[in-house]
């Protein structure tokens, strides 16, 4: 997390600033490293990986704001964007170039959540195809951030560069920030994943002092990551008929009153005619709302896939980066003697950052299976209105052939109508075709609820018991020998 905010009053130490390298840092894939902040930006803690890749020892870097390792390449706009989501307690997650102690830079993805008295932000090795898409853009943006300061102050060049940003990003098909940085998240630890994935296990060590639920929530989390392919393609293809069913519902609409429009014009002897087009009206009218509560609930189900997607790849980076951070204290000499915070409260704050999390992801993916029960109801009535709007169709055109000349120029009309019904059917069978494809799908997402809640609840419970992590090895231990 890097602060842009000008009035920024704390000032970074005195020490040696190296000129940015061409030379990368090493981090591997397979690292995460953390810090955690206070609610301006102060570093109070950073575990070893932190330490090695940014090459400042601890105590230089405990206590500084994270603007000590921003790289003169990132625009200040992306920054921007970043703080508005924390500000707002909300989490985020953006690419970030950093720059180490001697010049060096490393690239991020970086996911940051705020927690107990500031933030907490957990780092992973970006390599995806939209990574590399990124770079480009941010030398775009960073570009026309400076021409702009060459024009107006930095704030408004900021501001400026900021909205460049989200055109930019539109232009490579993400409607906001938000959508975006789903996709970057998702994008990221599938990579990720599939590199990682086939690496060597637990040894036996860490099988000792690793609780068990820990692993198990892991597991379960890796599996729902590499299945967010599936549950985002449910979301796109529902999502493309989204706008088609409002457009219909208004063109069906518009149709019907230009009928009503023209029956008032009608001799009375043609009163047949204005039955018919109050009957389409009537029928418009209640399609409409048929149509219109569809929509809501693609909608709705569009935006809790996306929240899904969020939660279910920061709960698993969070679960993993609290495994590695218990290694790394197990197993090396990690300290907090230079740290503003000791070692168990950063624990802590890793905990209790996922187990809400979990909590909710359990809670999105048992709504999956009734929104797909919704859609297919919604589909089955819309085929009723479709179905009575053919009938007035034809009902229309018998009236229109017996009576006069005047009464002809409906035919306009009800040919229109019966076009907009045949696509209407061949778009609805396609939605059709789509729900009963992901049902299993949705089910398959469900089937988790159970297990989430259950291993989110033992883990919460010895917190909530003042258990620790040693208590919860021992147990483990203590198992062991009374079943040997």
């Amino acid at each position: 997390m890097q602060d842009v905010m000008d009035t920024e009053d704390l000032k970074i130490k005195d020490l040696p600033r190296a000129k940015a390298i061409s030379k990368e840092s090493n981090f591997e894939f397979d690292e995460l490293f953390f810090s955690i902040t206070d609610a301006k930006s102060k570093i109070t803690y950073t575990n070893d990986i932190f330490v090695r890749i940014s090459k400042y020892n601890q105590e230089e870097i405990v206590g500084q704001l994270h603007k000590l390792i921003r790289h003169p390449d990132m625009p200040r706009s992306v920054f921007y964007e970043f703080w508005n989501h924390l500000k707002e307690n909300r989490p985020v997650a953006a690419y970030v170039k950093n720059m180490a102690k001697d010049g060096s830079y490393y690239w991020v993805m970086a996911l940051a959540f705020p927690c107990d008295g500031g933030y907490l932000s957990i780092r992973l090795k970006p390599g995806s195809k939209l990574f590399a898409e990124i770079k480009k853009l941010y030398k775009t943006i960073l570009e026309h951030e400076k021409q702009q300061e060459t024009l107006t102050d930095k704030k408004s060049a900021m501001l400026s560069s900021h909205e460049q940003m989200l055109r930019s990003l539109q232009e490579l098909g993400f409607a906001d920030y938000d959508e975006f940085m789903w996709n970057a998240l998702q994008s990221e630890m599938t990579h990720r994943e599939g590199i990682i994935g086939n690496n060597p296990g637990l040894n036996q060590a860490q099988k000792e002092y690793l609780p068990d639920e820990l692993l198990e929530l892991e597991s379960i989390l890796r599996e729902l990551v590499m299945t967010l392919g599936d549950l985002k393609q449910l979301h796109e293809n529902i999502d493309s008929h989204s706008q088609y069913i409002l457009n219909l519902s208004r063109s069906v609409l518009l149709l019907s009153k230009n009928a009503q429009i023209s029956s008032a014009k009608l001799d009375s002897q043609d009163r047949s005619l204005s039955v018919v087009a109050e009957k389409m009206g009537e029928q418009s009218t209640s399609g409409e709302k048929q149509l219109i509560e569809m929509q809501q609930t693609i909608f709705q189900l569009s935006e809790l896939i996306g929240e899904l997607n969020f939660d279910i790849i920061s709960s698993k980076l969070q679960t993993e980066m609290t495994k590695f951070f218990l290694t790394e204290i197990e197993e090396s000499a990690n300290s907090s003697a230079n740290q503003l915070i000791s070692n168990e409260k950063a624990l802590d704050l890793l905990y209790h950052a996922f187990i809400p999390k979990i909590k909710t992801v359990a809670s999105g993916i048992g709504k999956l299976p009734d929104f797909m029960k919704k859609l297919k109801t919604g589909v089955r009535s819309i085929e009723r209105f479709l179905l009575v709007l053919r009938f007035v169709h034809i009902k229309g055109k018998v009236e229109i052939a017996r009576m006069n000349d005047q009464a002809k120029s409906f035919s306009n009309t009800f040919e229109e109508l019966i076009k907009e019904v045949d696509a209407a059917e061949i778009r609805l069978e396609k939605l059709g075709d789509v729900i009963r494809k992901h049902e299993s799908t949705s089910d398959q997402f469900a089937g988790y609820r159970g297990k989430l809640n259950d291993l989110s609840h033992k883990i919460n419970r010895c917190h909530n018991t003042n258990e620790d992590l040693a208590d919860l090895r021992n147990e483990k231990n203590a198992q062991k020998v009374v079943a040997a």
